[in-house]
């Protein structure tokens, strides 16, 4: 029995009406909430091209005062003991390896929130050879036996991008001449699907070097989400065109870098890019967890989890660091009409002699 027939659940979570009851009745003359029942949150995304493994093991919490305030308070979410563990199978058929996960404190969360921050526990794995063709399954017992959590997942498998773009060191956004838009030129790329993926998310970042009247200076950087692309099917992997367009490129960053007086030049330190590759059930998890926008304002919850909520699931991360851009293309970002206006200027050799070079 293959080992992926585990539980989807879609639920329904309908939130009109509420302030009906509230305007209706007495406050004491009932508890909104009701009988509370603890109920376990488990979110966790496994990466066979890294070696860090983390997953999230918290719980709902509901309250007779102000759950804003609960949510502020890390004891609000955590159980008292938590004993999870990985196990890898080959068909259905456990291989023999499998990982204990221990608690972990990291410190790197988005304190704009309404959840504690930036501190928070999670739990974690290290491993950097889990095998893409293999499938995984999630087992947490919580409370000494109090609530069992299960989930199974196969990870992203076979996913590539075409061999030139590991040897690229330039990328040509611009012809020697701009005339209008439609003279920017793009870069494209095959890029070739993943078994069982399904939403492919493109990002760049840009980073640069600020020079200041006083001769002083700082580093930045900023990034540009460049659009989803979705697989037809998770089973039968094809390949698309990733392709990401210099007329974009220029006008973001006209509009990204702030126009600062004390700037007397900017200089462009690279261009690093990021693809995300997302599971088919991960990307089911995003799709239903979108503001609700219909009158009816009922929102779905995904699991694939039995004996809780949240996600098990699988993404790839691919990154590659450090492209330039060509000398076109430096050109028409020192002087050209979406740019010239921020001082940038190029300290590559190939430049020197021209207008736009600055040792």
């Amino acid at each position: 029995m293959n080992q992926m027939s585990f539980f989807k659940k879609f639920f329904a979570v309908p939130v009109l009406g509420i302030a009906v009851l509230v305007g209706s009745c007495q406050a004491e003359d009932f508890s909104l909430n009701g009988d509370y029942e603890i109920t376990p949150v488990v979110f966790g995304l496994l990466d066979h091209s890294k070696d860090v493994h983390i997953i999230k093991i918290t719980k709902a919490f509901m309250g007779d005062g102000d759950n804003l305030v609960y949510a502020q308070n890390p004891d609000s979410s955590y159980f008292e003991t938590v004993d999870a563990k990985v196990v890898e199978f080959d068909d259905g058929v456990a291989t023999g390896r499998e990982w204990q996960l221990h608690d972990s404190i990291i410190t790197n969360k988005d304190t704009s929130g309404i959840f504690y921050a930036p501190e928070q526990k999670v739990y974690v794995f290290y491993e950097s050879d889990l095998d893409s063709t293999m499938e995984y399954e999630l087992t947490v017992i919580i409370n000494e036996g109090e609530h069992e959590v299960h989930g199974m997942t196969e990870l992203i498998h076979g996913f590539k991008v075409a061999s030139n773009v590991y040897i690229m060191s330039e990328i040509a956004f611009a012809g020697n001449t701009i005339a209008n838009d439609q003279d920017y030129l793009s870069w494209n790329f095959q890029v070739f699907e993943a078994y069982n993926g399904k939403r492919y998310t493109y990002k760049y970042t840009i980073r640069w070097t600020e020079t200041y009247a006083d001769n002083s200076t700082a580093s930045f950087s900023a990034s540009r989400n460049n659009g989803n692309v979705e697989q037809v099917d998770p089973e039968v992997p094809l390949s698309h065109l990733a392709s990401f367009s210099g007329l974009d490129f220029y006008t973001w960053i006209g509009s990204v870098i702030p126009d600062d007086p004390n700037v007397i030049k900017r200089k462009f330190d690279g261009l690093d890019l990021r693809i995300t590759v997302a599971h088919n059930e991960f990307d089911q998890y995003l799709d239903v967890s979108q503001p609700v926008t219909s009158i009816a304002q009922v929102q779905p919850i995904y699991t694939n989890l039995s004996g809780g909520l949240g996600l098990f699931s699988s993404r790839q991360i691919f990154e590659l660091y450090d492209f330039d851009l060509n000398k076109a293309s430096r050109k028409e970002l020192c002087k050209g009409s979406k740019t010239g206006h921020l001082w940038f200027c190029s300290s590559n050799p190939a430049d020197v002699g021209e207008s736009f070079y600055c040792p």
